[in-house]
C-alpha cells in the first residue's frame, strides 16, 4: 500500500469476481494507518497522490506523473488541506516565491495551521473545489479497489454501514479512506431490486441507491455516527452525464460533512457523491439529510411526521368532500 493513503479498509477474505452478488459474504471492514512522512510544503512536486499548484506557477520541467490541481488562493490551499488531509502536497517553485512573497510569507508564517477555519468548508465551496478533483488513480491502484477491466472487486460493506439486514443488499465495497472522502466500487445487482429487462448499463435505481448507501456510510465511517443512529433523506439532487456500463469496474467517491460533535439529538447535514468510470464523471448527487444520533431519536422523527401525514391526509379528505357537496349542489 502506498504511503500516501491515509487510511485503508482490507479485508482479509477471499476477492470476489466482477459480479459478486451471487456470492457475497459480509466482511467487518479493518483499518490500517500510514504515518506521513513527507512535508505539506515541497519544492520537489509528486511526493503524495496530489500536487496542488497555483495558478501563475509553473511545475518543474520533465515532471511526469504528478496529479496536479490548480489553486487561486491560499484559502483554497487550506480547504483542500481539510479535504484531502495528507494525501495532497502544495508545490511552490522559487520563482512563484520570490514573485509573490505575501503568498509563500503567510504560508510558510503559519506553517499551514487552520486557526479560525471551520472542520469542513461550506457546501458551495466543496462543490466547486471538488469539480477540479480529478481521481485519486495513484492510490486507487495501490488499493484493493477494482480500476481496470478483469480486477477483482473488494467484499461488500459491512451491512451495518448501510443500514442493510442482509449483506447481500450492499451495493457498495469496503472503501478506501483519503483525508474525508471515501470511494468504493459499487456492484451490479442487489437482491431486494427486480427489473424486467436485461440493461447493458447501470439502472438509474440502482445509481440513486448506490450514492444513498454511500452517504450513510460516510457518515458512519468518518462522521462516527453510532451504528444505531438514523437518516432520512430531506433532498437528492441528482446529474447524469454519461451511461454506466456494466462490464466495468465504476468507483463512487464520496464527501459528508456530518461529524458526530456536540449535543444535539438529530442535525441536518449532507453528501456529496460521484460516480467515475474509466476516469470519466459519469454521475453526480448532492444529498441533504436529517441524521439522528440514535434509533430512539429516529424512532420519534418517525412517529412525528407519520402524525403530519395523518393530519395532511385528513385535511385532503375534508377539502374532497367539500368538492363533491358542492357539486351535488351545482
Amino acid at each position: 500500500m502506498n504511503d500516501s493513503i491515509t487510511e485503508s479498509f482490507s479485508g482479509k477474505s477471499r476477492l470476489l469476481s466482477f459480479r459478486p452478488m451471487q456470492a457475497a459474504r459480509s466482511s467487518l471492514p479493518k483499518i490500517d494507518r500510514k504515518v506521513q512522512n513527507p512535508s505539506f510544503i515541497t519544492e520537489y512536486p509528486g511526493q503524495k497522490p496530489y500536487t496542488l499548484v497555483f495558478e501563475e506557477d509553473v511545475l518543474p520541467q520533465g515532471v511526469t506523473g504528478i496529479q496536479a490541481v490548480r489553486v487561486s488562493s491560499i484559502e483554497d490551499v487550506l480547504n483542500y488541506r481539510i479535504l484531502l488531509g495528507d494525501s495532497c502536497e502544495l508545490y511552490l517553485s522559487a520563482d512563484y516565491s520570490k514573485a509573490h512573497a505575501e503568498i509563500s510569507g503567510k504560508l510558510h508564517l503559519t506553517g499551514m495551521r487552520r486557526v479560525g477555519m471551520p472542520s469542513h468548508p461550506d457546501k458551495e465551496t466543496t462543490q466547486r473545489l471538488l469539480t477540479r478533483l480529478p481521481l485519486n488513480l495513484k492510490s486507487l491502484l495501490r488499493s484493493p479497489l477494482a480500476v481496470l477491466d478483469g480486477d477483482p472487486l473488494p467484499q461488500p460493506i459491512n451491512r451495518e454501514f448501510v443500514h442493510k439486514k442482509s449483506v447481500r443488499n450492499a451495493l457498495i465495497s469496503e472503501p478506501l479512506i483519503e483525508g474525508k472522502f471515501l470511494s468504493f466500487n459499487m456492484f451490479d445487482a442487489i437482491d431486494e431490486f427486480r427489473f424486467d429487462h436485461e440493461s447493458d448499463h447501470f439502472q438509474g435505481m440502482l445509481i440513486l441507491e448506490a450514492m444513498r448507501q454511500a452517504s450513510i456510510a460516510a457518515a458512519h465511517i468518518l462522521g462516527q455516527l453510532p451504528l444505531d443512529g438514523g437518516m432520512t433523506l430531506l433532498s437528492y439532487d441528482t446529474t447524469f452525464y454519461n451511461y454506466i456500463e456494466n462490464s466495468s469496474p465504476i468507483i463512487l467517491r464520496t464527501y459528508s460533512n456530518f461529524s458526530c460533535a456536540g449535543d444535539d439529538e438529530e442535525r441536518e447535514s449532507y453528501a456529496l457523491c460521484q460516480l467515475y468510470q474509466w476516469g470519466k464523471l459519469c454521475t453526480e448527487a448532492s444529498l441533504n439529510a436529517c441524521i439522528f444520533m440514535s434509533k430512539e431519536g429516529y424512532a420519534t422523527h418517525r412517529i412525528r411526521s407519520g402524525r403530519i401525514t395523518e393530519r395532511i391526509k385528513r385535511q385532503f379528505d375534508t377539502k374532497i368532500d367539500l368538492l363533491k357537496k358542492h357539486t351535488m349542489i351545482s
